[in-house]
């Protein structure tokens, strides 16, 4: 499957779509946010052009295959609110990665858990993915909360190389 033909993906309240250039301004907001980044290993944007490069890299792995990543819009409002990806798949394309983020004034409202849902059902139904894994920083209570909340297990004793604050969480189809 090529990931630039994925349709969008609409729940009861969500339409993701494919990243693409117009969404420089929602990584650019998820990047910079102290908030949103406060837990992950790298600093936040300081710089536009930033948002720029990354929102082109981005769309290069999904050129390539190599990972997939939606724009979060809030289908009643057309407001973009964050992003979630699939990335760091396996050599056999049969384990990956999700990743997400989410403007601040939209947590602790389900939202994330409903993207969530149609992307792991995406990943295994579409992709045909066996597992799906998640690392997340031990400090970040938020997400511990939603990986459980949807079925992931805490892979203790596994460790993220360089990143000694981060557990792995595992979803198996």
């Amino acid at each position: 499957m090529e990931f630039k033909e994925v349709k969008e993906i609409h729940t009861e309240r969500l339409t993701l779509r494919i990243l693409n250039t117009t969404d420089v301004d929602i990584v650019f907001a998820l990047r910079s946010n102290e908030e949103v980044v406060q837990y992950i290993a790298r600093a936040a944007f300081k710089l536009l052009s930033e948002a720029e490069e990354k929102t082109q890299e981005l769309i290069k792995y999904i050129e390539t295959n190599t990972s997939i990543s939606w724009i979060i819009n809030l289908t009643a409002e057309t407001k973009k609110i964050g992003s979630i990806c699939l990335w760091n798949f396996s050599a056999d394309r049969k384990t990956a990665e999700v990743g997400y983020d989410l403007l601040p004034e939209y947590h602790n409202k389900g939202i994330m858990s409903e993207a969530l849902k149609s992307v792991l059902h995406l990943g295994f139904q579409t992709l045909e993915l066996e597992t799906i894994e998640a690392f997340t920083s031990r400090h970040n209570k938020g997400s511990i909360a939603l990986l459980e909340k949807n079925g992931f297990g805490l892979q203790a004793g596994r460790m993220d190389d360089g990143f000694p604050d981060n557990i792995i969480f595992r979803l198996t189809r």
